[in-house]
């Protein structure tokens, strides 16, 4: 800790409080009680909670470093994207043996370090034995089609050969891999171009056509998940998708693409397992702070969620993609995903998918992607939503402003108790072990409008945040509690901020913690003041100390 940067807790703390309002221009007042437990998601939230920040993509340049930073925080699912199709080939019988996937194997092994399960993303692609050719098309009718199927991926040309190769899939995984709650994600953004077709010309973006080529790849995929499953009693493939950019045929399509695939599943029976959707936060408010081209998260979720009530009751939702943003350069549009705005945002976002009875969320991927500036040396590009830089680039993996927030939940104990909001901006997720007397809090202070273009403008302001703990002296069972708090804002924590004033990346990018210090117990209560500047996360720790110069 570097002394001067610490604003120590003293036990005199209203002389504390002048101090921090001083430099501040709004207050912000949160009530907590560790002796009432509370529930939104009618789960125990903090296990929940923890379950959302547990999911991240793999990708891009691993290694070793990275994939224990993953483990240390608790994450208990990769997704496995860019592995399909699996090499191989299909035997005299139609069979198909699969060879040696070699990215795959890379993204299996790391789920294998971590304890993890797969998320697998399936028919992304196709085998080249099952793709139209241009030969395939009648003579008459090549032309612009031939060239078409020249220059895009059409097909498959054999439904019974595609189903076998999914089967194997299942097998591969399942049983030689060992990965018996491996999940598997049928296509990746159909709705926004990325679905593969029998034939051509290829659909336009959200229109009935090219939702009628996905549900049918969909359906195929799971009838040979349910032929699995019957020829292979006792194993189970975890089916779901349609892994959509989700936002887009709210406005644009021919019809709302989530509604009507819930609609033909639970209608024809189709084997869903969950229902995959992507959010990024330059689509739209988390909920109505600002008008934007898409309604709030909050409201198509409720409409997502009603057609999954009506058609699919019981089938859990995730978010298989999730980032402050989907802009991934190192335009300044871009790099709050991987600064102290992008934190604020995903502490707010985790929230949000807590308290709307998200089931499980995937943050976009782990590790930065690279590329070659105009010097011809490696540059790292910080706008992907990622928890770690690219470590060959910035000779380690260190972590992004995000990756802390996931840390602190990670670091919740106990169970959730009842706080109240501190303000507009100001919100918070309490939580308190009664045998440890001690709780854990995450503050964080977020109000930005992220348009899809343009920079980002943040409307939260610098905050004196008075947290207020009723009941200490019961719960604590002393006169005096030790308080530790870590901060991630513009300038603590942050390694973006580091790299934009020309700074070495070094131990100042890992957590900060920025107070320490011992306060009374007076009339069963006990305030702690700090400051909260905009866009930031707080984390701290409460505990119960026997004198005001000892720990309990």
């Amino acid at each position: 800790m570097h002394s001067a940067k610490v604003v120590t807790l003293l036990v005199c703390l209203i002389s504390g409080l002048l101090l921090e309002r001083a430099v501040c221009h709004a207050q912000s007042m949160i009530l907590l009680k560790p002796t009432a437990s509370w529930s939104v998601s009618g789960k125990d939230d903090v296990q929940q909670l923890k379950h959302l920040a547990a999911g991240v993509g793999w990708e891009f340049e691993p290694n070793a470093e990275s994939t224990a930073r993953l483990k240390a925080i608790g994450i208990k699912a990769i997704r496995c994207i860019n592995v399909d199709p699996l090499p191989g080939r299909f035997d005299e019988a139609g069979r198909f043996i699969v060879g040696k996937p070699d990215r795959l194997l890379a993204h299996l092994n790391t789920c294998r370090e971590i304890g993890a399960s797969p998320h697998i993303i399936i028919a992304q692609g196709l085998l080249e034995e099952l793709r139209l050719k241009a030969e395939d098309i009648p003579e008459a009718q090549r032309g612009i089609l031939g060239n078409q199927a020249t220059q895009s991926v059409f097909g498959p040309k054999d439904w019974t050969k595609f189903q076998r190769y999914c089967e194997a899939y299942f097998e591969y995984v399942l049983i030689d891999q060992k990965f018996p709650d491996a999940r598997f994600e049928v296509g990746n953004e159909p709705d926004i171009g990325g679905v593969l077709c029998p034939s051509p010309p290829k659909p336009a973006n959200g229109s009935r056509s090219a939702y009628e080529s996905y549900f049918n790849f969909y359906r195929n995929v799971a009838l040979a998940a349910g032929q699995f499953e019957k020829d292979h009693p006792g194993v189970r493939v975890r089916l779901g998708g349609p892994a959509l950019a989700w936002a887009f045929t709210f406005k644009f399509g021919d019809f709302n693409w989530a509604e009507r695939f819930l609609r033909d599943c639970g209608e024809q029976k189709v084997k869903l397992d969950f229902l995959g959707l992507h959010f990024y936060g330059n689509i739209s408010s988390l909920d109505g702070e600002f008008p934007a081209n898409y309604p709030a998260f909050t409201e198509m979720l409720k409409t997502t969620k009603s057609a999954r009530d009506r058609y699919c009751p019981g089938v859990p939702i995730w978010f298989t993609e999730w980032g402050a943003s989907y802009q991934t350069s190192n335009d300044p549009a871009s790099v709050i995903n991987g600064n102290h705005i992008g934190a604020a945002w995903s502490a707010a976002f985790l929230d949000t998918m807590l308290q709307c009875g998200v089931e499980g969320a995937l943050y976009l991927v782990s590790t930065d992607i690279r590329q070659q500036a105009k010097d011809g040396k490696w540059e790292n590009v910080w706008g992907w939503p990622s928890l770690l830089v690219n470590p060959n680039v910035l000779t380690k993996p260190f972590p992004k402003a995000p990756y802390h927030v996931f840390d602190m939940i990670s670091r919740l104990e106990g169970t959730r108790v009842e706080a109240t909001r501190g303000g507009d901006t100001v919100n918070c997720f309490a939580s308190a072990d009664k045998e440890k007397k001690r709780i854990t809090l995450l503050v964080w202070n977020y109000g930005c409008h992220i348009p899809e273009g343009g920079a980002t403008v943040d409307n939260a302001v610098p905050e004196a945040v008075t947290l207020r703990v009723r009941e200490a002296d019961a719960f604590f069972g002393s006169r005096f509690v030790h308080v530790k708090r870590w901060l991630v804002s513009e300038t603590s924590s942050n390694a973006y901020g580091l790299f934009r004033e020309g700074a070495p990346l070094d131990e100042r990018c890992e957590l900060q913690q920025v107070d320490d210090g011992r306060l009374a117990i007076i009339d069963r209560v006990t305030d702690i003041g700090f400051h909260a500047p905009p866009s930031s996360v707080s984390f701290l720790t409460i505990e119960a100390a026997t004198t005001a110069g000892q720990n309990g």
